[in-house]
């Protein structure tokens, strides 16, 4: 595969306005969601293990069916979220009077999905290292579920590598705003203004989400 779509990482300016040049493409966007819906599944994956492990042995004959639910489940979702951020995009910048298909604003886009692709993949890695460390006691009620449940989703939600990662993940969800700004700049013809403000209002509410999951606030 042609790896020159990774100098949007660091020149997106450079990139988009060269991208303009050609017809819309969705392809390479395409595998790039497919890579992040794949690192979603692997930690989906990991969660569902967790969670089968803490049920009855009885319960656990259904593992590999669960299991297959949290890798479709993630897949789909990275196709979602790719298609939800493009219509959200595209809509705002209507009201900068924003010109140009919704086909190049869904390709573009996808290429500014490639840091959280990078994230994804440290995420996952601190994911595990968590998970591997932790001690689940066998179970026979659901009382006991309940209880070891609610436990294990506090020590994991106050394990440092789980604040780091969300610190990282937020860095990276900046890094993709600023790929964003120029990918709007170029597909939807704004100026460099009106597409900060395009990408800056959303990702400004996705910013306190991040902040106040890291902080225990939701």
């Amino acid at each position: 595969m042609d790896t020159g779509f990774l100098r949007v990482l660091f020149d997106p300016g450079r990139f988009f306005e060269e991208r303009m040049r050609g017809e819309a493409g969705l392809k390479i966007p395409a595998l790039i969601i497919l890579a992040y819906g794949i690192v979603g599944a692997v930690a989906a994956a990991l969660m569902v293990n967790v969670i089968i492990a803490i049920l009855p042995g009885e319960a656990q004959a259904y593992a590999a069916f669960g299991i297959a639910i949290a890798v479709i489940g993630a897949l789909i979702m990275g196709y979602l979220m790719w298609i939800a951020c493009a219509v959200i995009l595209y809509a705002i910048s209507m009201i900068f009077k924003g010109e140009g298909t919704f086909t190049r604003t869904l390709e573009f886009t996808g290429y500014g999905f490639l840091p959280q692709f990078i994230g994804s993949i440290i995420g996952a890695a601190f994911s595990y290292q968590i998970i591997s460390n932790l001690t689940i006691p066998p179970m026979t009620n659901i009382e006991q579920i309940a209880e070891v449940s609610e436990s294990l989703a506090g020590i994991i939600a106050t394990d440092p590598l789980m604040q780091i990662s969300g610190v990282l993940s937020l860095l990276f969800v900046l890094w993709s705003a600023n790929i964003l700004i120029f990918g709007m700049k170029y597909a939807r013809n704004l100026s460099t203004r009106d597409a900060a403000l395009t990408v800056g209002i959303p990702t400004a509410l996705y910013a306190v989400y991040i902040l106040a999951t890291i902080t225990g606030w939701v």
